[in-house]
């Protein structure tokens, strides 16, 4: 079954593929360490939430996080982009008129992305001897000591989610920016493959 990206459909999706796979369990049985991926508000992620199918994913990732959590998105570029669009951390995200928001966002996107300038989806995955043992939405400053970062445009993860590109090309290129150890990354480079092909055969709808 599709699923949109991003959404709590697809982090769910994820996890229950990957821990329902016996290769992944077999190759990530030594993986130790936990991953927090920054997603960075592009110009490409402002095309995207014009769906309102996309938008809506997004503020239910958003809605999933508890509202005193959200209190640390004060101040922040996150939420100055949801004030742009006529929303608060206050508000049940579940709820809103997605269409109505979409069209607005569709009749100025310069702006909307001028006002999200700095703002980020961080997503936050903690792996263990071949388990997935959590995906959620991290809220600033939540998670900073973990193993790995990975840091990048949404345009460039949407690329890594659809199977288009590998992390490591990816990091490479200087596409994303990763934090932590490389060389522990590199050593066990066949479970960093299987985890990108299993989140890259989730079908994406568009």
């Amino acid at each position: 079954m599709a699923v949109v990206y991003p959404s709590r459909e697809w982090m769910e999706e994820l996890h229950k593929k990957v821990n329902a796979d016996e290769e992944y369990k077999k190759v990530a049985a030594n993986w130790e360490g936990d991953y927090l991926c920054v997603v960075q508000v592009d110009e490409e992620f402002v095309k995207d939430i014009q769906n309102p199918k996309i938008l809506r994913g997004f503020l239910g990732m958003l809605d999933s996080i508890p509202k005193e959590k959200r209190e640390k998105f004060r101040g922040t570029p996150s939420e100055k982009m949801l004030e742009a669009l006529g929303l608060s951390l206050d508000a049940d995200l579940s709820e809103v008129n997605f269409e109505e928001i979409a069209r607005k966002i569709a009749e100025n996107p310069g702006m909307i992305l001028e006002t999200a300038k700095g703002a980020t989806l961080n997503i936050w995955m903690d792996f263990w001897h071949g388990e997935f043992r959590k995906i959620e939405v991290a809220v600033p400053g939540e998670h900073e000591d973990a193993k790995f970062k990975l840091i990048g445009p949404y345009a460039v993860f949407k690329q890594l989610v659809m199977g288009k590109a590998d992390a490591i090309t990816l990091v490479i290129g200087g596409k994303l920016k990763m934090q932590g150890d490389m060389a522990y990354m590199m050593r066990n480079m066949a479970t960093v493959k299987k985890f990108t092909d299993l989140m890259a055969s989730i079908p994406i709808e568009s």
